[in-house]
């Protein structure tokens, strides 16, 4: 029997994503922190064998307080409760509110702490936003525990856009797999049988599913989005809060506009991490010009990590599109190969760009409109009459070029043309830099001696490291010990 296009696209992205796709699952698509943390709790709540909450973001607030009770109520019952948290994205969350739960029956880890033998370790960041109850519910996509995703903008009363998604299903077994290995790297000893046999997970629905589980260097959610690029036909919309791609998704993106498809990329028009926003709109020209568009959300941050392709293919996760994310994280993002839940999603989309803005080129028109509505929303007909085909060899955009702006997105309400903002931003770099090398000219050793301690402690660190690995081969180089005694 001779190989489908379908068969040979799903072992493609098996290979790229090294996720089997995982059947009958029932997913729930939830939008905003509201709707998240009330399923979360209610979860939460209802468990009976165990809960597993790994996130990236635990604040010591009142949405941190109301987990922090709900996982002490639940261990103090006699349930194993175990949360991961990631040593900088909670450095400002105080040790008693980790101590608080630990004394009721929690079990606390950190998540990659720095130390002195491995510097540059610590810059690989745990940035998963993930819960498994009783091996039953999964959930995961970008959404933290943390009162900023209650935040509502008070002139529009828009939200704080987040997305996540609730599974049921043989997917569950790879979210607990996911962190159960993050678990164990720090310091734990979790059996994946015992927690993630998928085999033994029944079916709850009808929807395919794959769990791509990022891990450092690994670069998998990439590769799938480099593929997944590079065979679409019609559609491409992605939303991302940090965009400042890698070479490799930008030319995928832009080789699908050129090529005829409806690529449309949806960020924050004004940034939680202000100076990324700022970087990410100075790479705006090379997408719009090659027919991409770019909309900013207007209320207070567009935080989703989404991705529709062809109103089949699905992405909710905690990947954003920029080097960290791509490269250097642990994350986890859940593919969805469904039309019905494509449908959901591409619906999602059209409801934030009712409430974007977009960016143009158009120097004639240089006002960037508060509110600009998609040219053409999609209709149901066209979505049961169009269903996308799925062939990788299908499009003519050729390319293995994939797509990722390296991680932030960049806007500001200002409504000046984009010339303006190039302008101003290459003003102050030249600025800065005509500073830096008069103060260098000026005071050399202002310049020489933090580069000469940089230098000395990195230098110190790596001989200590390198000493540090040699002890155990001189150790075991040594030849035992023989008895010289006689009788």
């Amino acid at each position: 029997m001779s190989e489908t296009r379908n068969d040979r696209l799903d072992r493609a992205l098996a290979r790229a994503s090294d996720a089997p796709l995982r059947e009958g699952n029932r997913l729930g698509l939830l939008l905003n922190g509201p709707n998240t943390y009330d399923e979360w709790l209610a979860e939460i709540s209802g468990a009976k064998k165990y809960v597993h909450l790994e996130n990236y973001i635990f604040r010591n607030d009142g949405v941190g307080g109301r987990f922090a009770e709900a996982l002490s109520k639940k261990a103090s019952e006699g349930v194993p409760v175990r949360v991961l948290y990631d040593w900088f994205g909670c450095l400002d969350v105080p040790r008693s509110f980790w101590r608080g739960m630990r004394g009721s029956g929690v079990e606390v880890r950190a998540v990659n702490p720095p130390t002195l033998g491995s510097p540059f370790g610590a810059t690989r960041r745990d940035h998963r936003k993930l819960l498994v109850v009783d091996g039953e519910y999964g959930s995961t996509g970008g959404i933290c525990i943390d009162d900023g995703w209650l935040v509502t903008s008070p002139g529009s009363g828009l939200p704080y856009r987040d997305t996540a998604v609730g599974v049921r299903g043989p997917a569950v077994a790879d979210i607990d797999r996911a962190f159960i290995e993050v678990w164990n790297e720090s310091g734990g000893n979790l059996s994946e049988e015992d927690f993630a046999p998928s085999r033994s997970v029944p079916n709850a629905g009808d929807k395919n599913v794959r769990i791509v589980i990022q891990e450092p260097s690994r670069m998998r959610i990439l590769r799938v989005l480099q593929l997944i690029c590079a065979g679409a036909e019609r559609r491409i919309w992605l939303a991302d809060a940090y965009f400042l791609s890698m070479p490799v998704l930008t030319q995928a993106l832009m080789s699908a506009a050129k090529d005829g498809v409806d690529v449309r990329v949806l960020v924050p028009a004004t940034n939680d991490l202000p100076w990324i926003g700022v970087v990410s709109r100075t790479g705006y020209r090379q997408f719009l010009e090659s027919g991409i568009r770019i909309f900013e959300y207007g209320g207070p941050m567009m935080h989703a990590k989404t991705t529709v392709v062809d109103g089949w293919w699905s992405r909710v996760g905690s990947t954003n599109l920029n080097v960290s994310s791509l490269t250097a994280n642990w994350e986890i993002d859940l593919v969805a190969e469904d039309e019905e839940f494509g449908e959901e999603m591409e619906r999602a989309f059209e409801d934030d760009l009712s409430n974007a803005r977009e960016i143009r080129l158009d120097k004639s028109r240089p006002e960037a409109r508060p509110k600009v509505r998609p040219e053409t929303r999609i209709s149901g007909s066209e979505r049961r009459g169009r269903r996308a085909r799925r062939s990788i060899a299908g499009s003519g955009s050729g390319a293995a070029a994939t797509a990722t702006r390296l991680g932030s997105s960049a806007l500001q309400k200002s409504a000046a043309p984009l010339d303006t903002h190039e302008n101003t931003i290459a003003a102050g770099v030249g600025a800065a830099l005509l500073a830096a090398s008069i103060l260098g000219a000026k005071f050399p050793k202002a310049v020489a001696w933090p580069i000469s301690l940089v230098a000395g402690v990195l230098g110190g660190l790596g001989i200590i490291r390198a000493v540090r690995s040699q002890r155990p081969e001189q150790m075991s180089a040594v030849p035992p010990e023989t008895d010289t005694q006689t009788d």
